[in-house]
């Protein structure tokens, strides 16, 4: 009696713990959407995005909004009708309205019942994919590792082809402004400069706003909008460009995106520099990270960069000066080892061509 005294105790808590886990995972989904994301979005789209998971987990289930109900399928017959909450705001309803949903769904199937624990992660997971790309719902339920191996790739480089200094990002980790400083001073009889984004993905924003502050005599580099203020958050340049003038290259390519793309939207729009490259890959969107425990995390994205004479670089890109393909709309190409783009801007500033 005992033993059993204990397993059902033991029953209980796992079903509260499961309980508890799945309405934590859906409030939070509705809670960091509701409070953060940048795009509009109801509690009742949400709802439907979110249970739409469990036709995946289960060829037999299915839900469909009809009316003011959703609809629970099972085999494409109808089994349970669900009205939706009066209350189109209230997150505690929502989250109890959809908890329900798929405990129903669980009794009535069960593959859903041998997936129980997953199906918070899976509703997390149909909420947050196609919203707008960059916003993510991390877990170990539901990201898996790659086997190819990681390509290390040094994020900064260095050299001189005469009298110009070329300088390569492809990354905007910690401190890489200080070695963008250091690479300009030590080079003082340089002439001109090559900043080669191409293959730059982003990293450490304030890194960026940094290198843009150094070749900048003032001025906007970028600014961001979103929908809890009212009013554009603006980032700009001090007074002093350490290259005292001398003519500046950015070279792009489908692959320069994010904080790379804000940096060579800055120096071109002020003109301060020449982009020559392809079109870039038009990330421009700032995401806060939420961690929920050891296992969970959601990347929402909450504001938009926009360059200084207003242009939203989200889904857009920067299109080149000079594009260094035979394309009237000069697509946006991985370029990375393409080393005649290096020469073209290298002749482009030996003609005098530059600002």
């Amino acid at each position: 009696m005992k033993k059993i005294a204990l397993l059902l105790i033991f029953s209980l808590l796992m079903f509260a713990f499961r309980a508890n886990a799945e309405s934590d995972v859906i409030k939070e989904v509705f809670l960091n959407l509701n409070r953060d994301y940048i795009n509009e979005l109801s509690n009742k789209e949400i709802a439907i995005k979110g249970l739409h998971s469990l036709a995946k987990t289960s060829p037999h289930i299915s839900v469909a909004e009809e009316g003011q109900s959703l609809v629970l399928y099972q085999n494409q017959k109808p089994v349970e009708q669900f009205d939706f909450p009066s209350d189109i705001d209230d997150i505690d309803v929502w989250t109890a309205w959809c908890q329900n949903i798929i405990e129903e769904a669980s009794k009535i199937d069960k593959n859903l019942e041998t997936h129980d624990f997953e199906l918070p992660d899976k509703f997390a997971v149909a909420v947050f994919e196609g919203l707008d790309g960059y916003s993510h719902y991390f877990s170990v339920f539901n990201d898996t590792v790659s086997d190819e191996p990681l390509k290390i790739r040094r994020p900064f480089a260095s050299r001189i082809i005469d009298k110009i200094l070329l300088i390569k990002i492809l990354s905007f980790k910690k401190d890489i402004s200080s070695n963008v400083r250091s690479a300009v001073e030590e080079c003082s009889k340089c002439e001109a400069l090559i900043l080669d984004l191409r293959n730059n993905h982003g990293g450490f924003l304030d890194e960026a706003l940094k290198i843009a502050d150094m070749f900048l005599d003032e001025g906007i580099i970028t600014y961001t909008l979103s929908p809890q203020n009212n009013l554009p958050n603006y980032y700009t340049a001090g007074r002093g460009d350490i290259l005292e003038g001398k003519p500046i290259v950015i070279l792009t390519d489908g692959l320069t995106a994010s904080a790379a793309e804000v940096l060579a939207a800055a120096l071109s729009e002020q003109d301060r520099a020449v982009i020559i490259g392809t079109k870039t890959y038009g990330k421009g969107s700032i995401q806060d990270v939420t961690k929920m425990d050891a296992d969970r995390a959601m990347a929402v994205t909450t504001a938009y960069f926009y360059t200084p004479s207003g242009i939203k670089i989200d889904k857009t890109g920067l299109t080149p000066f000079i594009c260094v393909m035979e394309d009237e709309n000069c697509a946006p190409m991985d370029r990375f080892n393409k080393e005649e783009d290096i020469d073209l801007a290298v002749q482009y500033l030996q003609n005098g061509n530059a600002l």
